[in-house]
């Protein structure tokens, strides 16, 4: 007999599908149906999906150049009502009218002048500090990326105003979790989930146009100043990026605020959660964090991290990579057939669903050994024989994460600059688990206590 044209479906329940097992263990479940084969058949109330966990499908469905594959409707429905416009949600010509307009605010040039602006406010979060103090580190390390993103990516000053910004992103996670009491009712109706959301992104909204109305003001300002109609021409932040877009007639000023909220949103919450996972493993491994402060003593001394002592730092990276490999905080990426498609050797239907999970591929032990250890040193060896998407935390094609150079660069110097300055005695209530929202939350809060070297 020849192979079923119809991947593998793992056993459900009665009209419930794979919904109770996933339910109670997500992460679990995944790895589970992913043992069942590399593209599973599931069965969610009202949904189908199919988990893909070999990495050259995965390759194929991100890379795709014919129109075969686009962003999943789940997706779009996650993002609903706050990132509307934005690139995270868009496709086809207005997507790439949106990811060019933002480019230019991405570059590697660009990108590598904020470093010196990531360590000064990374130290300015430490000097927060006390020695002995009991910190809440999630929130911490959300206040610090945060701070650090509205100062280089959006030039504002956003001191005071934070919580707008953590409320939203916590409604929004809040509202992706797919365990939660009413996750099958329409989002017209007034839950009170749905009704926390619109009065945050109520207010994230005000805020953004508060911003954006100050930059004008400050740009009015300048050209009363210098006579000059071209004020913005040598800022490429982001925020003046998006507003000489709109300026030339290509973006609404609908689309500029939403992809300012898609950045403050996605570009915070995700360094924030790799930070904070970062400081987790160093606990638990002190010998790697000794390497960390050793490896800052000799190439960064009593100076401060900067482009040039990063080059030296390959632990610092090894160590980051390693996190995004454990715990990845985009931990799956979703794609929708346009069309009938061959996978894998597997018919499937226009409208697909497609998981691709990095928490799978990331601890797959095909592809690394002893998968769920804690190992930076694995990514001193040679990994030419591993294929490409058996990792990819940024995901990856076309639609990659578009500030995946700010991330790393971020998290590098973030990370050095604290490793060089305290040690963080992160402790936890009980074990760690995460949420399956369209990010890597923990479940229970993780706390710190500072220690000044």
């Amino acid at each position: 007999m020849g192979q079923s044209t119809t991947p593998p479906k793992p056993d459900g329940v009665p009209l419930f599908g794979h919904a109770l097992e996933f339910s109670r263990d997500p992460f679990g479940a995944l790895e589970q149906w992913a043992d069942r084969g590399d593209l599973v058949h599931l069965e969610f109330p009202g949904e189908t999906f199919y988990l893909v966990s070999d990495p050259e499908i995965v390759e194929e469905v991100l890379h795709d150049g014919d129109g075969r594959f686009t962003i999943a409707a789940q997706q779009q429905r996650a993002f609903a009502g706050i990132e509307d416009h934005a690139v995270t949600t868009t496709a086809g010509n207005r997507w790439q009218q949106l990811r060019r307009a933002l480019q230019p605010a991405f570059t590697r040039d660009t990108i590598d002048r904020y470093a010196d602006a990531i360590v000064e406010q990374t130290i300015r979060r430490i000097e927060m500090w006390d020695d002995g103090e009991e910190i809440d580190l999630h929130r911490e390390m959300r206040l610090l990326t945060l701070d650090v993103l509205a100062e280089t990516l959006l030039s504002v000053d956003i001191r005071g105003d934070e919580d707008v910004v953590l409320n939203a992103t916590d409604a929004l996670i809040d509202r992706s979790d797919p365990r939660r009491p009413g996750q099958l009712v329409p989002g017209w109706v007034p839950t009170p989930t749905e009704r926390r959301f619109r009065r945050a992104v109520t207010e994230l909204d005000d805020y953004i146009d508060r911003c954006l109305e100050a930059r004008r003001e400050a740009d009015r300002e300048k050209r009363a100043r210098n006579g000059s109609k071209n004020t913005n021409k040598t800022r490429t932040d982001a925020c003046s990026v998006l507003l000489e877009a709109h300026d030339r007639g290509e973006l609404t000023l609908e689309e500029v605020r939403h992809n300012l909220v898609a950045l403050l949103l996605a570009g915070s919450d995700t360094s924030a959660l790799s930070l904070t996972y970062c400081w987790h493993l160093l606990h638990e491994h002190p010998d790697v964090r000794r390497s960390l402060v050793a490896e800052c003593d000799e190439h960064v001394g009593d100076g401060r991290p900067d482009l040039e002592s990063l080059e030296h730092l390959e632990t610092h990276r090894n160590v980051v990579a390693e996190t995004l490999r454990l715990y990845p905080p985009a931990w799956n990426t979703m794609r929708k057939a346009t069309e009938p498609v061959t996978l894998g050797g597997y018919q499937l239907p226009a409208g697909a669903e497609l998981l691709l999970p990095q928490w799978v591929l990331h601890r797959d032990e095909r592809f690394w050994d002893s998968p769920t250890a804690f190992r930076p040193s694995r990514w001193e060896g040679d990994d030419a024989d591993r294929p490409q998407y058996a990792y990819f935390p940024f995901s990856g094609g076309p639609r990659h994460c578009i500030g995946m150079h700010f991330a790393r660069l971020e998290l590098h110097l973030a990370l050095a600059t604290m490793v060089d300055r305290v040690a963080l005695e992160v402790a936890l209530e009980e074990p760690l688990t995460f949420a399956p929202t369209i990010a890597l939350r923990p479940e229970p809060e993780i706390t710190a206590t500072v220690r000044r070297h």
